[in-house]
């Protein structure tokens, strides 16, 4: 318990004092104590401190002078003011009276008898013994924190004993959109912190004692107030609170809740290193079934047990990538570990059982397709690009599905779903999830390995306005895509419809192109699609 200015009022050598004014500051904490005799008193005071005077010079300052002299010490937290009259004033001053009762700051009158010094040594006594104390209880809380981590600690254990030394219920929660979620509680505990407004927090100023930046927050129905403290380093915004409601706390109750700060902290890191160590593994398991590099039958059957994967049931390798302005972000996952942990957390929404591979630019994903309509799957599928999208303003997510299979054909499946994404998202950029089936035609570049074999399938004569006017390739490229069509086209390319009709007459006058021949148009189709889907590869073999 803190020293007050009570426990002041208490000691030997003010046996002989009065209280004069200010008896609603009597709670005033106390951390040390001084003698001034000068006005300037702002010069030197610091909070949580009692005066000792018998105000020398006061006689001749002016009633504002002294109200100024008071509203310094109201402004720099003063505990209390003992003053010494019969010395150089018979009578205390109606203003510091006044003001003390207004300010709350406790006036205690003592006789010219009294020595300042017995004063002073008595009340540093009493601050010494309570820091002292502080000091002992602060080793006792440690060494109970130190044998809960020795004993294999949990968030649990931790909130349980945090409770019992502060008497109060004891929360660790995440707080995602300013709403408390995961929430773990001590055992008695029944209060639920979830219509808290955590916008509505209120930083709490520092104390010698603590090293974290505090937060109070009012409960909706206005009966009691939340502290809250970020635990450093959680990824997951997790914050530790205590919610004061059988007692205010004290400095020895900040003790305990640094000491709970920094001991779930470990627990964090722990834990970090823990998920970390097991993710790894998991990956190199999960790598070994996806590339087919599990030698053994019983290692194959141990590694479906693992993962809840059952051997005779249906599924579909899905894999998926993140766009920014159309362009596929190569590192998104790896730089942003906590938005990959999103996506899983939204597959399994729909597929609890959902295994998975975070890699540097996608996300490798099995899913069941047992009692689960194709219909469904791509409406689930839907809803959760649609969640992320939300979520995402800035990015788009393309996902590219295998045909179903069988755990034994992973292999060849995941690299079904890779390619089918690849080739798709190439040929048509609008759509989001892409069926292998979907292909169509463009099915056979799965067996294309080099694109010099391409060639064969471009029409010479693109080939050739390529080469020599890229602009008119552009023109014809967008006509086609605009089934022919000369004003929409001449509209996406912004220019007149007169130059439009001039472009295409260029374009038959260079090549021997025939748009109403319905194969040919096809041919040229195709031919621009692979440049899509092989566009670098493609312009270096058009350019040789």
């Amino acid at each position: 318990m803190a020293i007050i200015l009570k426990d002041i009022q208490k000691i030997e050598s003010l046996n002989n004092s009065k209280l004069i004014a200010g008896s609603a500051g009597l709670n005033n904490p106390v951390e040390n104590i001084m003698i001034t005799e000068a006005p300037d008193v702002e010069q030197w005071i610091t909070p949580n401190e009692v005066l000792l005077s018998s105000l020398y010079g006061f006689d001749n300052l002016s009633e504002k002078a002294i109200g100024q002299f008071m509203r310094s010490l109201h402004n720099h937290n003063c505990s209390g003011l003992i003053i010494k009259t019969s010395r150089f004033v018979n009578e205390i001053p109606q203003t510091i009276i006044d003001d003390c009762n207004q300010y709350k700051i406790p006036l205690i009158e003592i006789p010219k008898n009294i020595k300042y010094n017995d004063i002073m040594l008595e009340s540093m006594q009493l601050l010494f013994n309570e820091k002292n104390l502080l000091l002992n209880q602060y080793k006792k809380i440690n060494q109970q924190f130190i044998q809960l981590a020795i004993q294999n600690s949990s968030f649990n254990a931790i909130v349980n004993l945090l409770s019992s030394l502060v008497s109060n219920p004891t929360f660790i929660f995440k707080i995602e959109d300013n709403i408390a979620s995961n929430i773990i509680h001590n055992d008695q505990n029944t209060h639920k912190l979830k219509e808290i407004d955590f916008t509505q927090r209120r930083p709490v100023p520092k104390k010698e004692y603590t090293n974290y930046q505090y937060y109070e927050v009012t409960l909706t129905d206005k009966s009691f107030k939340l502290l809250m403290v970020k635990i450093p380093q959680s990824q997951d915004q997790l914050y530790l609170g205590v919610l004061q409601e059988n007692q205010i706390l004290q400095d020895v109750d900040f003790m305990a809740i640094e000491n709970a700060v920094n001991f779930t902290q470990m627990e964090v890191l722990k834990q970090t290193a823990l998920n970390q160590g097991l993710r790894t593994y998991a990956n190199d398991i999960i790598d070994d079934l996806i590339n087919g590099k599990i030698a053994s039958e019983e290692e194959f059957q141990a590694t479906l047990k693992h993962f809840n994967l059952v051997e005779t049931s249906n599924y579909r390798v899905t894999v998926l990538q993140a766009l920014k302005e159309e362009k596929v972000q190569p590192d998104y996952y790896r730089d942003n570990p906590r938005e990959a942990d999103r996506v899983v957390s939204q597959f399994k929404l729909y597929w609890p059982n959902t295994v998975y591979r975070i890699r540097q630019n996608r996300i490798i994903l099995i899913i069941s397709e047992d009692q689960q309509s194709p219909e469904k799957m791509q409406d689930n599928l839907k809803k959760i690009l649609q969640t992320l999208e939300d979520t995402h303003p800035n990015l788009n997510f393309q996902i590219g599905l295998s045909e179903t299979c069988h755990p034994k054909d992973f292999k060849v499946y995941a690299s079904q779903a890779l390619k089918t994404l690849q080739i798709a998202s190439h040929l048509n950029k609008r759509n989001q999830i892409f069926n292998y089936n979907d292909l169509g035609f463009y099915r056979f570049l799965f067996q294309v390995d080099n694109p010099e074999k391409l060639r064969s399938f471009v029409p010479e004569d693109l080939l050739k306005i390529y080469k020599d006017k890229p602009e008119l390739y552009t023109t014809l490229k967008t006509y086609l895509e605009h089934n022919q069509n000369a004003k929409a086209s001449a509209n996406a390319l912004f220019i007149h419809p007169k130059t439009m009709s001039y472009r295409l007459n260029k374009i038959q006058e260079r090549t021997s192109i025939n748009f109403s021949d319905v194969d040919e148009v096809f041919r040229l189709n195709v031919g621009m699609d692979l440049s899509q889907v092989f566009r670098h590869d493609y312009v270096e073999f058009l350019t040789d």
